[in-house]
């Protein structure tokens, strides 16, 4: 599922409007634009829409996703430098990087852990997480201990969340991620 358009926004929060009130899920209480704004001056920066029409519509956060873990408030979200850019635009497993330690960490700060915002934290160092900055600003993105790739290929809020409610824990994230050798 490609990261949608945002001419099929309206139509896709009205499926996750119904979605949720099927599922009877538990979501917090919808943003005002003045919230979301006064977050965003806080930080520098400018939400993705699909995430802005999701707090706004749908809900801001989830009490319970995969096996018990909830979708972070966006007060409570776990943020890295938002304002500073995500510089990655493919996936990295550092752990099979062969260059000297203190490079990859350098390398981590200064290109991965900053302009992205966590979703859900889901323990055994794996979270999800939203950029919004950088190249791949919208998309989400799972982040390990190890390593950090875009979930099913290139997949937006909105399709990251629609996949979790059409089959909660058997969502497989990776399932349409290709992995190209080229692009090691």
């Amino acid at each position: 599922m490609p990261v949608y358009e945002s001419g099929d926004y309206e139509t896709v929060i009205k499926r996750i409007q119904e979605k949720t009130d099927a599922l009877r899920l538990e979501m917090g209480g919808c943003l005002s634009e003045e919230t979301i704004m006064a977050f965003e001056d806080r930080h520098k920066i400018k939400l993705p829409q699909s995430y802005r029409l999701f707090l706004k519509s749908i809900g801001n956060g989830c009490a319970h996703m995969f096996e018990g873990c909830r979708l972070n408030a966006l007060e409570s979200s776990p943020c890295q430098e938002l304002s500073a850019p995500f510089m990655l635009d493919k996936f990295w497993i550092w752990e099979d990087d062969e260059r000297d330690l203190h490079t990859i960490e350098a390398e981590m700060k200064n290109q991965v852990y900053r302009g992205n915002i966590e979703l859900i934290h889901l323990g055994c160092c794996m979270s999800y997480r939203l950029i919004v900055t950088g190249k791949c600003r919208g998309e989400v993105w799972n982040f390990t201990d190890v390593g950090v790739q875009p979930c099913c290929e290139r997949q937006d809020f909105l399709g990251w969340f629609e996949l979790w409610l059409d089959n909660q824990d058997e969502t497989d994230y990776f399932k349409d991620y290709v992995y190209d050798e080229e692009d090691e």
